[in-house]
């Protein structure tokens, strides 16, 4: 497979890319949204720093695997306290990569020996190229940068299910819900909510965890937690490089919060639709891989 180079235009917006398409503090939004779902028995949530970021415009392409990346390596940078080895050994992680960078990151990590496999399969490049990656790229990279992970392969037509047992046991474990680095509890409301809010938050529950890579037929996403019904059906909550947030979180910010009133009827639950994908969606793939920091 020859890898197709990137357009003179494309490669310089993708090297001068900003945080102009990356929100922070979403999974705090989420979380109250998800509380008031009316059907909702309980929600895991991974760590509340983790950022949505999605895909610039007009360049060529989602970049899928890379803006997953970008958000799992930010992520880290938020959650890792500062004397961690890995920050420390990376200072780079402390901002958001770019693509440019992170094609040569792994790259690094193949020369390094790590899924070294891959670089054949891929046609021998990635730096200034077009060419998608996925899981073996990006658990080499993350090798390569001294983060512990692991890869999980789902296979055959309950593979949807087997997905989402792995990635419930992933944010449900005790492990996950343990005080994080720096003392405080994730799981604090703010003491000027409403007591209705107050009582319905205890369905949610947001972990230390950082968020999982997925990848399926044709296209990647970043999963940050999980939902279950009063019924008993589960959702996977992800976020899709493919896609902005809805316009009510995004002009926010982040700063100012949702209001009980807002996280009410058709357009809240438009906004949370965005962000489940449940069986009828998950169950068109019988092979899906993920990877996960331990």
């Amino acid at each position: 497979m020859k890898p197709n180079s990137i357009s003179p235009r494309t490669a310089t917006l993708l090297a001068a890319e900003t945080d102009t398409n990356t929100l922070p503090a979403v999974l705090p939004q989420l979380s109250h949204l998800l509380s008031h779902s009316p059907n909702l028995h309980q929600a895991f949530l991974s760590h509340p720093s983790t950022p949505q970021i999605w895909k610039l415009f007009p360049t060529e392409g989602q970049w899928c695997g890379y803006r997953n990346l970008q958000m799992l390596c930010l992520s880290l940078s938020l959650i890792l306290p500062p004397t961690s080895p890995v920050l420390q050994k990376n200072e780079f992680l402390k901002t958001k990569l770019t693509i440019p960078h992170l094609q040569l990151l792994i790259e690094s990590a193949w020369t390094q020996g790590f899924n070294a496999h891959s670089r054949d399969q891929l046609g021998g490049r990635l730096v200034g190229t077009t060419t998608i990656i996925g899981t073996p790229e990006a658990e080499a990279l993350l090798l390569s940068l001294g983060v512990p992970c692991t890869g999980h392969v789902f296979k055959g037509p309950e593979a949807w299910i087997e997905l989402l047992d792995s990635v419930e046991e992933y944010f449900s474990s005790l492990s996950s819900l343990s005080t994080p680095p720096d003392g405080n509890p994730v799981n604090v409301v703010p003491d000027d909510t409403p007591l209705e809010c107050k009582g319905a938050r205890g369905r949610v529950i947001s972990t230390t965890r950082p968020p999982i890579f997925l990848q399926r037929p044709g296209h990647s996403m970043t999963i940050i937690g999980l939902s279950r019904s009063t019924s008993g059906k589960r959702h996977l909550l992800v976020f899709g490089p493919a896609w902005s947030p809805p316009s009510a979180l995004r002009w926010r910010g982040g700063s100012v919060e949702l209001a009980c009133g807002e996280c009410e009827g058709w357009a809240a639950k438009w906004m949370l639709r965005q962000y489940r994908k449940g069986g009828r969606y998950l169950g068109r793939w019988r092979e899906s891989e993920t990877v996960s920091v331990d």
